[in-house]
């Protein structure tokens, strides 16, 4: 249960309790109509009653709103007081080492798409280029990208990143038939070197622990 909605079952409970008490000295005066001593004496005698009701009935209701304030209140506390736990220098390092492997590396996916159009290969090409976005972009991008604390730092990421999947459709659209241009693919190429090489300035941003 949220901590507003105890808080209104609280002071519902106490409306309550407060209604009940008040209607002692209005029902018990008509008990006996007919008879109207009788009905003085019940009114005096129910005044009494009020009175002495009165007092346990607002401690009773005090008393259990303290106790939904109590039990509210190191809820909150403990909501607020949560930290976030840093990631180590290992994990981060080790997370922005498979995006480097994939730009630097002679035997990761940049190199090899260099490779194939080095060899004018567009239908090779044009295979790798169409699943490597969910490999390369979805997959080591997005682990990278819970490492990072700050929102404007993930809208960053997120930009390069998408950056990154419209230089592999560029790819993609350059080796289709009726299309290919090697000009084209290694242009789209270089634009993916250098959107890749910003996402993995954003490393140094991440705090980890000491």
């Amino acid at each position: 249960m949220s901590i507003i909605r105890r808080y209104r079952v609280g002071i519902s409970s106490v409306f309550s309790l407060l209604a009940l008490a008040l209607s002692f000295s209005t029902s018990l005066s008509f008990v006996i109509k007919p008879n109207s001593q009788v009905k003085a004496s019940v009114d005096v005698e129910s005044r009494r009653d009020f009175l002495s009701i009165t007092p346990a009935a607002v401690i009773s209701c005090i008393a259990g709103l303290n106790i939904l304030t109590t039990q509210s209140t190191p809820a909150l506390a403990a909501d607020t007081s949560a930290e976030i736990e840093l990631p180590t220098k290992e994990v981060v390092t080790e997370c922005f080492d498979f995006i480097r492997f994939e730009l630097e590396n002679p035997e990761g996916g940049v190199a090899y798409m260099q490779e194939r159009i080095d060899k004018e290969d567009l239908v090779g090409l044009l295979e790798f280029s169409r699943s490597y976005d969910l490999e390369f972009r979805k997959r080591r991008f997005g682990n990278a990208k819970k490492l990072m604390q700050d929102k404007e730092i993930k809208s960053k990421a997120t930009a390069y990143a998408n950056a990154c999947t419209f230089d592999l459709i560029g790819i993609n659209r350059s080796c289709r038939k009726g299309q290919e241009s090697v000009e084209s693919a290694n242009k789209y190429l270089q634009e993916l070197r250098d959107d890749v090489s910003k996402f993995l300035t954003l490393e140094k941003t991440i705090e980890v622990k000491t």
